[in-house]
C-alpha cells in the first residue's frame, strides 16, 4: 500500500528557521534609514531595499532607478557598508487566493503568515473573484514595486503572469516549471482506492469537482489506475462531477438516486463512495441518509482533507489527512530560497499524508 507519509524526503532539510533571518535595513546608530530615502525620491520602501541589496535582477528594479537610489543613499550618508551586511532579501510579499477554494486553505495562509511575519517579513493577502484580477493585482504590485515575492493559493488551471519570484501552493498544469508545493493528489487517489479493494469493495463511485479542477482529475487518475492494476473498472458513469453554479444538495438527489438504482438493477450494487474532499462527503452523507442508505451497513463514504469537522459527522468520516498546515510553511521556505537563488531551477515540495479511518467505512460483508 502506497505510504504517503513518505511522499517527500526533503521535508526535513528546511527548517524556516535556519533557511533566513532577515532584520530592519535602518540603523539605530544611523539617522537616515530606507524609507527617509525612499520618501525623498518619491518610491517605496520596497524599491529602495531592492535597489541598494543588489542581489536582484534589474527586471525588478530599473537600471535607472538603482542608481537614482544609490546616488540618494550615499549623498544622504545611508551606511552601505551596514546595508550590505545585513540587507534583507525579502521585505514584503503578497497572496492571493481565489474565493471559494478549499476553505481548508486558511489554515495554510494562516501559517504562512506566521512563519513569515516571525522572520520580520510583512504579508499582503488578497482575496479575489477571478484570475483576470489576480492578474491586475500582480500587475499593479510589479508597477509600484511594493512586494519582492508573490504566492498563489489554491491549484491554478491557468497560470497568472507574473514577472516577480512566485510560488504556487496547490496543483499546477502539467509541465509548468514552477515554484511549487501540493499535497498528492495522484498518491491519495491510489491510497483511497487500495483500502478500499483491500476492504473487499468492488463497484465505486466517486463524487468529483467539475472538470476543470486539477486535484478532482489526479484524484480520479490515481483511484482509477489503482482499480484497473487490479481487474477492477471504474466507468465514466460512476463519476458524478459537480458544478459550482449549481447547489449540491441538488445535483446529489439527482445523481444519488440514478446511480443506485441503475447498479441495483444489475445486480451490482455500489458499495463504497469516494467524495473529493470533506465538505462533499458531508452532503453526500446527507444524501444517503434521506434515500434511506446507512452508511456503512449500505455504503462506505471517504472523504479528502480531515477537516476540523470530519470526526463531528454522523458516522465519523473516513478521510485522508491533508497537512494544509504544513504547505504554509513550505511556501515560506520556498520564498526565502527564491530570493537567495533567483535563478535556481524551480524545486517543488510534495507533502505526505495518511487515511484516517473511522465509522463511515467499513469492510464490505458477505451479504453485500
Amino acid at each position: 500500500m502506497t505510504d504517503l507519509t513518505r511522499q517527500n524526503p526533503e521535508r526535513a532539510k528546511w527548517p524556516v528557521h535556519m533557511m533566513y533571518n532577515p532584520v530592519a535595513m535602518s540603523s539605530n546608530d544611523s539617522k537616515i534609514s530606507v524609507r527617509m530615502i525612499a520618501k525623498h525620491l518619491g518610491v517605496s520602501p520596497a524599491t529602495v531595499s531592492l535597489a541598494l541589496n543588489g542581489r536582484r535582477p534589474t527586471s525588478f528594479v530599473t537600471v535607472e532607478t538603482r542608481q537614482q537610489v544609490w546616488k540618494a543613499a550615499k549623498e544622504m550618508g545611508y551606511s552601505l557598508e551596514r546595508l550590505r551586511a545585513r540587507g534583507p532579501l525579502v521585505d514584503r510579499i503578497a497572496v492571493f487566493m481565489l474565493s471559494g477554494p478549499n476553505p481548508q486553505y486558511t489554515t495554510t495562509v494562516l501559517r504562512l503568515c506566521g512563519d513569515m511575519n516571525k522572520l520580520g517579513v510583512q504579508v499582503l493577502t488578497h482575496l479575489t473573484s477571478s484570475n483576470s484580477e489576480t492578474s491586475a493585482i500582480v500587475a499593479d504590485h510589479v508597477r509600484r514595486h511594493d512586494v519582492d515575492a508573490v504566492v498563489f493559493v489554491g491549484s491554478q488551471s491557468e497560470l497568472p503572469d507574473v514577472s516577480l519570484p512566485s510560488v504556487y501552493i496547490g496543483e499546477v498544469p502539467y509541465g509548468a516549471r514552477v515554484w511549487q508545493v501540493r499535497s498528492d493528489n495522484l498518491a491519495i487517489g491510489r491510497y483511497i482506492g487500495e483500502y478500499l479493494w483491500s476492504a473487499g469493495h468492488r463497484s465505486i463511485a466517486m463524487i468529483n469537482a467539475d472538470e476543470s479542477s486539477l486535484p478532482g482529475l489526479r484524484r480520479l487518475e490515481g483511484l482509477r489506475s489503482t482499480w484497473e492494476e487490479r481487474g477492477g473498472t471504474l466507468p465514466s458513469d460512476h463519476v458524478v462531477r459537480t458544478k459550482a453554479t449549481v447547489s449540491l444538495d441538488t445535483q446529489l438527489r439527482a445523481a444519488l438516486p440514478q446511480l443506485f438504482r441503475k447498479e441495483t438493477a444489475v445486480g451490482n450494487p455500489v458499495t463504497a463512495v469516494v467524495c473529493f474532499n470533506d465538505w462533499v462527503a458531508g452532503h453526500v452523507l446527507k444524501t444517503l441518509s434521506a434515500l434511506g442508505l446507512s452508511v456503512p451497513g449500505d455504503v462506505s463514504v471517504v472523504g479528502v482533507d480531515d477537516s476540523i469537522y470530519a470526526s463531528l459527522l454522523n458516522p465519523a468520516l473516513t478521510t485522508v489527512h491533508v497537512p494544509f498546515d504544513e504547505l504554509g510553511t513550505y511556501a515560506a521556505q520556498l520564498v526565502l530560497e527564491q530570493a537567495e537563488h533567483p535563478s535556481a531551477d524551480p524545486r517543488v515540495i510534495i507533502a505526505g499524508g495518511e487515511l484516517v479511518v473511522r465509522e463511515s467505512s467499513a469492510p464490505l460483508s458477505s451479504g453485500q
